[in-house]
């Protein structure tokens, strides 16, 4: 018998119709749309904020809030500028970027230490995790009197809190990285006989990467919430004093001007972060699509 399979008159007929059929469904079902390069998200990231900023010049113009309480956006700008050209505005946010850096390095090395720590010891796992686990779910504002009494309303004060807040999610990030990674991984380094310290750094650090990327970014929002909390309570410099400050003085310009530049900071630090955690672990998001 010939290996040659011929097709049926029917299937041969109808080969042009089902061409057309084609033709005609990709008329009708629309392509899926692009996504839009950089100048296009721009463009819809702004969209927002503008309809935002023209609903708040019309409700000024109509005069819903008093001045005092909704000031116009050309003061707080002319506020803002001022702010910024008499540089107290860049040295009041260089005393907040200082405090959190140095909150999400000591705070963040320790949670990720521990992180690892659980992560590859068992028993500490079983006996020492629940009870760090259970300490550090109080919130960090709860521990504000016992660490005022105990440091005092000092620079230390801030600085621990943030600690505090950076603790948890590195720990988390890195103790869930370690139990979710593929355990193939430690079969092949089992196979090459490596090294528990060589493990670590080969095998280990390069699985849990993307979930400790992601525990800083989480602790670097934290931090930066609560290290504004914390000095609109007890500070003499920083951006949460500059706002207190405002509204002590009745200046509500003061206060949006650096309401704007604590909103627009918290999310520049997170997009760079987006942005390095993309670029040096790209392959764990390719392999998730």
């Amino acid at each position: 018998m010939s290996d040659v399979t011929f097709k049926s008159s029917a299937a041969i007929a109808g080969i042009p119709f089902d061409r057309a059929a084609d033709r005609r469904l990709r008329g009708i079902v629309p392509a899926a749309p692009r996504p839009p390069g950089w100048a296009g998200k721009v463009v819809l990231g702004l969209t927002v904020p503008l309809a935002l900023l023209a609903l708040w010049s019309y409700a000024v113009h109509q005069e819903w809030l008093a001045e005092q309480i909704l000031p116009d956006p050309r003061l707080v700008y002319e506020t803002t500028l001022d702010l910024l050209l008499t540089g107290q505005l860049p040295s009041e946010l260089a005393v907040s970027l200082g405090r959190v850096a140095a909150g999400l390095v000591i705070g963040g090395g320790l949670g990720l230490f521990f992180g690892l720590a659980f992560g590859l010891v068992r028993p500490l796992d079983v006996y020492v995790a629940p009870t760090v686990r259970a300490i550090c779910l109080v919130p960090s504002l709860g521990w504000l009197p016992f660490f005022m009494l105990l440091f005092g309303i000092g620079e230390a004060l801030k600085i621990i809190l943030i600690a505090k807040t950076c603790f948890l999610p590195l720990m988390v990030g890195a103790y869930e990285g370690i139990r979710s990674r593929p355990r193939k991984y430690d079969d092949v380094a089992r196979a090459l006989e490596l090294p528990w310290l060589a493990r670590v750094r080969l095998v280990v650090w390069p699985s849990i990467l993307p979930a400790v990327l992601t525990g800083v970014r989480q602790a670097l929002s934290r931090g930066w919430k609560v290290l504004i909390l914390v000095e609109m309570i007890s500070s003499a410099a920083g951006l949460g004093y500059l706002t207190m400050w405002g509204r002590k003085a009745f200046q509500l310009d003061v206060v949006f001007a650096t309401m704007i530049v604590i909103g627009l900071v918290g999310w520049a630090l997170d997009f760079a972060l987006a942005k390095f955690q993309h670029r040096v672990t790209g392959w764990s998001f390719k392999s998730a699509a």
